[in-house]
C-alpha cells in the first residue's frame, strides 16, 4: 500500500459518500441544509452506498434517491426515461442559480457541471 493509493481511496470515498445527519423537515429543507454545509459540519457521519455512488450528476435529473426508514436507497423516476438513457441524480439543491450550483459542485465535488441546464446557464 502506497501513500498515493491510500490518498486515492480516501478521495473516492469522500466524493461518493452520502452525509448522515440527524435531520427534520421537508426534502427541500434537507437539500438546502446539505448545500449550505458541504463542509459536513452538521453531519454525524458518512456512508458509501455502492449503487447510488455510481450515478452521475445532472442539474435536471431524471431520477431521485429516496431514503427509507431502514436507510435503504430507492430510486424514483422524475419523468419518462428512454431505454438506454443514463440515470442521473442531482448532487445538490437544483433550485439554486447557475453560479451557486457551479461553485458548490466545484468546491464540494471537484468538477464543473456541463449538463444541458448549465451549458445554457439556466
Amino acid at each position: 500500500m502506497t501513500d498515493e493509493w491510500y490518498t486515492g481511496v480516501l478521495a473516492r470515498i469522500r466524493i461518493n459518500a452520502f452525509r448522515i445527519e440527524l435531520a427534520v423537515g421537508s426534502y427541500e429543507d434537507l437539500l438546502s441544509s446539505a448545500a449550505a454545509s458541504v463542509s459536513a459540519e452538521g453531519a454525524v457521519g458518512s456512508a458509501v452506498y455502492v449503487l447510488p455512488s455510481l450515478y452521475n450528476h445532472d442539474c435536471d435529473p431524471n431520477v431521485n434517491i429516496l431514503w427509507t426508514e431502514s436507510v435503504d436507497a430507492k430510486m424514483k423516476a422524475l419523468r419518462d426515461i428512454e431505454e438506454g438513457e443514463e440515470l442521473r441524480i442531482c448532487y445538490i439543491d437544483a433550485s439554486m442559480d447557475y453560479e451557486a450550483r457551479q461553485m458548490i459542485l466545484s468546491e464540494g465535488f471537484g468538477f464543473q457541471c456541463k449538463c444541458l441546464r448549465c451549458v445554457s446557464k439556466d
